[in-house]
C-alpha cells in the first residue's frame, strides 16, 4: 500500500519559536525541562497550565438554575484534568474550562502534550524528533508536571485518549492519584473495533430495532449508487455524534426522496479538511502520530467494508511506523487500580461505546458507572457542565454519589461549542427539507387548490374524472 502524503508540519507555517515566545507570557503557564527520552537526556520545555481559586472569604457557589447540589466540603486534592488526544492541545483550547472549574474552588493543572501545542519545540526551537514520542514519557512527563507543582495526589480526570493515560497513572504510580474520573475512556486497541460494529449494527445491519428502517433505507441507497458504502461511515458516524438517531434518519430520509446531497457533501468535505489535523496551539496530529497509530493502533481495523468510520485515520495511519501489538495490557492490569473510580459514558456514543465504560468499570474494583441519558461522546467537550461537577465530587472524595443524579446531570445544558454544531446540523437538514424549490411547489399547489376551490364554488357541478385535491398523490 503506497504511504499516504504527510501534513505539513506547524513549524512550516509560521515562525513558531517567536509565536512561543510571546505565548510564554500568560501567567497561569509553568515551564519543566523534560529529556527527550531515557535513550535521549537532550532537554526541551515541558510547559503545563495551572488555574488556581480566586482568594476570597466567601463559599464558592454553583449555579443556581440546574446543578445538583454538591458536597459542601472543599475539595481535598487539586485536579489534574487530561483531554482526548494525544493530537489535542491543553492551554489554549481549555481556557474557559479552567477557569470555571477555579470559580467552582478547584485547583486545575493541565499538561500541554509533547509534541503539541507549547511543547512541540525543543530547546533550539526545532520540533521534537520521532523517537521522542512514546507513550512511556508522556506517562513520566505527568510525574515531573506534578512534581514541579509540588502536587503529591491529585484527582484526575482523563477523557478518551485522556483516561487512558489516567488509568497508566493509577497503575504505575498509584500514590499520585485520589481519585479517578475517565469520561468516554480508551482502553485498548480493540476498541475502535467495538465502536466499527457498533456503527454497523445501528446504520447497515439494522440489528437494533430503533433504527433498523434507517438501515434498510441506507442499504437500499447503496445499492442504488446514490451512497458510496465505503467513504459513509464517517459522514454518519459525525452525523449521530452531532444530530442523534434522529439526524441521521432525517437525511438518509431526505437522499431517498432525492434531496439531502448539499448536507452529505458539506459534513464529507469538512472531515476532508486538513486544518482538523493540523491548527496550531489546538491541534497537531503530525507528531503525535507515532503515538496514536504505531502505540495505540488507531485505524488499525480500517477494513474497507461499509459504513467503516476508520477508513480516514486508517489512511492516515500509513505515514508512520505499522501498529505491532499493544504497549500495554490495560485490561489485565485495570484490576490493579485502588483509586475511587468514576467511569463517565453518553448512551448515544459511537466514538467509544457503553460498552466499553461498562466492560471497564467492571474490571475496577469498586469503580462507579455514570450512564448520561443522550450524551454522546466527550462529555469533556460536548456536556462539560456534567464533567465539571464529576471534577469536583472526584476533588471531595464523593464522585460515587454521581450514578443515582444521572437524570439530573442529563439534564444540564450541552457545552456551547457543541451545541452550535448540533444547530447548524439541523438547520442545514431543514433547509434541504423545505428547499425553495420545495416551498415553490408547495406554494403553487396550495394556490392551485384554493383556485379550484373558489371555482367550485362558484361551478357547483361535480368535475367528472377527477379526485378531490386533497385525495391526490403527492407529486414530490
Amino acid at each position: 500500500m503506497p504511504r499516504s502524503t504527510p501534513l505539513p508540519r506547524a513549524t512550516e507555517l509560521f515562525d513558531r519559536p517567536a509565536q512561543d515566545d510571546l505565548l510564554q507570557l500568560r501567567n497561569d503557564l509553568m515551564t519543566v525541562y523534560r529529556e527527550f527520552s531515557a535513550e535521549d537526556p537532550r532537554l526541551f520545555p515541558l510547559r503545563y497550565a495551572r488555574t488556581v481559586p480566586r482568594r476570597s472569604s466567601r463559599p464558592v457557589r454553583l449555579p443556581a438554575e440546574s446543578e445538583p447540589a454538591g458536597p459542601t466540603a472543599a475539595p481535598q486534592v487539586p485536579v489534574l484534568l487530561l483531554p482526548d488526544g494525544p493530537a489535542r492541545a491543553s492551554v489554549l483550547p481549555y481556557d474557559v474550562l479552567r477557569r470555571s472549574l477555579a470559580g467552582r474552588g478547584l485547583d486545575v493543572l493541565m499538561m500541554e502534550h509533547r509534541g503539541v501545542g507549547l511543547s512541540r519545540l525543543d530547546s533550539e526551537g526545532r520540533d521534537l524528533p520521532a523517537h521522542a514520542m512514546t507513550l512511556r514519557e508522556v506517562v513520566d512527563d505527568l510525574v515531573a508536571v506534578l512534581d514541579h507543582a509540588r502536587v503529591s495526589q491529585a484527582a484526575v480526570v482523563g477523557s478518551g485518549y485522556g483516561g487512558y493515560l489516567a488509568q497508566v497513572l493509577a497503575i504505575f504510580h498509584p500514590e499520585r492519584v485520589h481519585s479517578l474520573v475517565l469520561d468516554s475512556p480508551l482502553t485498548s486497541a480493540q476498541d475502535e473495533a467495538i465502536a466499527q460494529q457498533t456503527l454497523r449494527d445501528l446504520y447497515w445491519d439494522g440489528t437494533d430495532p430503533s433504527t433498523s428502517t434507517t438501515a434498510r433505507v441506507l442499504r437500499r441507497l447503496a445499492g442504488e449508487g446514490t451512497v458510496d458504502a465505503e467513504r459513509a461511515g464517517a459522514v454518519i458516524l459525525a452525523v449521530h455524534e452531532h444530530g442523534g438517531p434522529e439526524a441521521v434518519r432525517d437525511l438518509v430520509d431526505l437522499l431517498a426522496v432525492g434531496r439531502g446531497s448539499l448536507t452529505w457533501t458539506s459534513v464529507r468535505q469538512v472531515l476532508n479538511q486538513s486544518w482538523l489535523q493540523s491548527t496550531p496551539y489546538v491541534i497537531e496530529h503530525d507528531l503525535t502520530a507515532r503515538i496514536l497509530h504505531t502505540e495505540l493502533g488507531s485505524g488499525h481495523h480500517a477494513d474497507g467494508g461499509p459504513l467503516d468510520p476508520l477508513r480516514l485515520v486508517g489512511a492516515q495511519a500509513r505515514a508512520v511506523p505499522p501498529f505491532a501489538g499493544e504497549v500495554l495490557d490495560l485490561h489485565r492490569l485495570a484490576p490493579a487500580i485502588t483509586a475511587p473510580t468514576l467511569v463517565l459514558t453518553g448512551s448515544q456514543d459511537l466514538v467509544s461505546p457503553p460498552r466499553i465504560a461498562r466492560e471497564l468499570a467492571e474490571r475496577i474494583p469498586g469503580a462507579h458507572l455514570l450512564e448520561i441519558p443522550g450524551a454522546r461522546h466527550s462529555i469533556l467537550d460536548t456536556r462539560s457542565r456534567i464533567l465539571q461537577v464529576a471534577a469536583r465530587w472526584s476533588a471531595c472524595g464523593t464522585a460515587h454519589r454521581l450514578p443515582e443524579r444521572a437524570r439530573e446531570l442529563a439534564a444540564l445544558p450541552a457545552s456551547a461549542t457543541d451545541l452550535a454544531l448540533s444547530r447548524g446540523l439541523q438547520i442545514a437538514l431543514a433547509a434541504e427539507r423545505f428547499s425553495p424549490w420545495r416551498l415553490r411547489l408547495e406554494s403553487a399547489r396550495a394556490e392551485r387548490e384554493r383556485a379550484q376551490r373558489e371555482k367550485a364554488q362558484v361551478d357547483p357541478r361535480p368535475h367528472r374524472g377527477r379526485r378531490p385535491p386533497s385525495e391526490r398523490a403527492d407529486p414530490v
